[in-house]
């Protein structure tokens, strides 16, 4: 970072030094009170969905994979062979 600072000689100089007027002011912590009852709020922090679909066994992992690497790799092979 660089910083530039420019002095005018005809006017004074601040009676404040230069570190106050650039130090950056600190925000006021608020601190909230925890909720009690009531309605829940709205924002992004909402109560997490179930997963609707039921979890897949391996089996049923394998067969897809067979599936769909066979599906590619038919069309693969004539590909090859035009191109020749």
């Amino acid at each position: 970072m660089k910083i530039e600072i420019v002095v005018d000689p005809s006017r004074p100089a601040p009676a404040v030094p230069l570190a106050s007027r650039v130090a950056p002011v600190a925000a006021p912590v608020v601190v909230q009170a925890p909720r009690t009852g009531g309605r829940p709020r709205r924002g992004r922090g909402g109560a997490r969905r179930r997963n609707e679909r039921p979890a897949k066994s391996a089996a049923d992992l394998d067969a897809e994979m067979e599936d769909y690497t066979a599906s590619n790799a038919a069309p693969a092979a004539p590909a090859a062979a035009t191109a020749a």
